[in-house]
């Protein structure tokens, strides 16, 4: 997905919450806005000049992760949800992806909680059940933020008592509130998920080229692909005319409302 007109304000604040979780300073900040000038231009994505003004500010600041308090919070809040839910547990697919969807609550920017409130899911269940189900066994799960990790568990081992082997990907190095690597050593999650992926990378979703390796066998063979929040619906959309991808996220912004054909706050489950 190519920026749009609202894109340029959620930089922005990308930026202004990034420096100040940073320690930065005004220097930093002037310095990031003008970068942001340079590099918006109509055939960028979002998350590709959020990555290179993330690593400007990492490089000017020494911070390597500014969001580690925030991750950690949201893990927290996101486990004390699971366990209050008791009888309420998830019992059919469709469950499990509205729950896995609730788990995309949470943004850097616009914050949230992951308290339904009044829950609105749009899915192609049908569509998607088949996919899930009836296709090849092993399945690639692109996962977003730490709240992602903990609500994707269980959609996961619901797939994996069908037979399916999941293998759940996560970020190379700290970037944003994404889970990443690092996130599951400090946490001791190594055992949450049978397979644990990386892409290697610190960079919001999932470009073209960070697809290498173990992702890039389980992308190009005939297995499903289940790809978690706007990060990387907006970098995936690009080519994801290359095979079929199920999204899962909150909608949290116009421009990807606009994209999706949804309103915000909405919960969507879609075929691309």
């Amino acid at each position: 997905m190519k920026v749009k007109e609202p894109c340029r304000a959620c930089l922005e604040g990308l930026i202004e919450k990034t420096v100040s979780l940073s320690a930065g300073g005004a220097r930093v900040m002037s310095s990031s806005l003008a970068l942001l000038d340079r590099l918006y231009t109509p055939d960028a994505t979002p998350p590709a000049i959020a990555n290179m003004l993330l690593d400007h500010i990492r490089r000017k600041t020494g911070v390597y992760d500014p969001y580690a308090t925030i991750k950690y919070l949201e893990y927290k809040e996101a486990l004390s949800f699971m366990r209050n839910l008791r009888d309420k547990r998830p019992v059919s697919l469709s469950d499990h992806i509205q729950l896995s969807a609730l788990g995309n609550s949470t943004d850097f920017f616009t914050g949230g909680s992951f308290h339904p409130g009044s829950f609105v899911f749009e899915g192609d269940m049908e569509r998607i059940e088949n996919i899930l189900l009836s296709g090849e066994d092993e399945i690639l799960m692109l996962g977003d933020n730490m709240g992602d990790l903990v609500f994707d568990q269980p959609l996961a081992s619901f797939l994996e008592e069908r037979g399916k082997t999941v293998f759940y990907a996560v970020k190379g190095s700290p970037v944003q509130n994404d889970v990443s690597l690092e996130d599951i050593a400090r946490h001791d999650l190594g055992s949450v998920y049978s397979y644990i992926l990386s892409t290697e990378k610190a960079h919001v979703g999932l470009s073209g080229e960070d697809i290498t390796g173990p992702i890039e066998r389980l992308w190009t063979g005939g297995g499903p692909v289940i790809a978690k929040g706007m990060g990387n619906f907006e970098t995936i959309s690009e080519f994801d005319d290359e095979r079929q991808v199920i999204y899962i996220m909150k909608v949290k912004c116009p421009a990807v409302a606009e994209a999706v054909q949804s309103w915000i706050g909405t919960y969507i489950a879609r075929v691309r």
